[in-house]
């Protein structure tokens, strides 16, 4: 769980691939539950579902975009730069920013933000 929470860190290109799959994954498992208890429950207000109440998702959106900061808080730690600039994310950045640092090749040595991953590329590393 420290993979999809923590903003401490590092992770290589591979991490943040399956860290992203493994929250989209759990996000379309809670839309599909909301989906089928939206259909099948009534509850009393503000919690009805019926009538496709929102309420009960906001609690696990904020979870999701947590999870997707902190991911990208610490693949932009990889390259080097500050976490901080995760909040591009809130902006049109959204769509490409993950590209970018699927492809972005971290940094080899440790930086200020912690030891290299062992994982922070797809072939192994050549050293000389």
């Amino acid at each position: 769980m420290k993979l999809l929470w923590s903003l401490n860190g590092r992770i290589g290109r591979v991490a943040y691939a399956g860290g992203l799959l493994l929250n989209w994954v759990l996000m379309l498992f809670v839309l599909a539950v909301w989906q089928v208890l939206s259909e099948s429950w009534t509850l009393p207000e503000p919690f009805n579902l019926k009538d496709g109440s929102l309420l009960f998702l906001f609690p696990f959106a904020v979870l999701f975009c947590w999870a997707h900061f902190a991911l990208t808080a610490r693949r932009l730690h990889d390259l080097g730069v500050t976490g901080l600039l995760s909040l591009l994310l809130l902006s049109g950045a959204l769509l490409i920013m993950p590209i970018v640092l699927l492809i972005a090749r971290g940094e080899d040595t440790d930086n200020c933000y912690g030891p290299a991953p062992s994982t922070s590329d797809l072939a192994p590393a050549h050293h000389a």
